[in-house]
């Protein structure tokens, strides 16, 4: 018997599958956002896959190594009407 890693299944004809390329989709209804940094020394923003483009973390502006990662912005959620007993 093959072993093979629980996120793997295999198909019809025997080949391994992942499970993440069957579903594609935000997982819980979740959808992804963009990640974003800024730099210490100049306050320059930059997305997570622009950073990844230079071969080490390195702002583009001023050439810093030490970047903060930002929060993401909040989301708006409507408040629910309760019914006071």
């Amino acid at each position: 018997m093959s072993e093979f890693n629980n996120s793997d299944e295999l198909n019809k004809e025997g080949e391994e599958t992942s499970l993440q390329e069957e579903y594609s989709g935000p997982l819980y209804g979740i959808s992804e956002r963009e990640v974003y940094y800024m730099c210490l020394n100049c306050g320059y923003k930059i997305s997570k896959s622009e950073l990844d483009q230079y071969h080490s973390m390195i702002c583009p502006k001023c050439g810093y190594r030490i970047f903060v990662k930002l929060r993401a912005p909040p989301t708006l959620v409507k408040p629910r009407k309760v019914d006071a007993i």
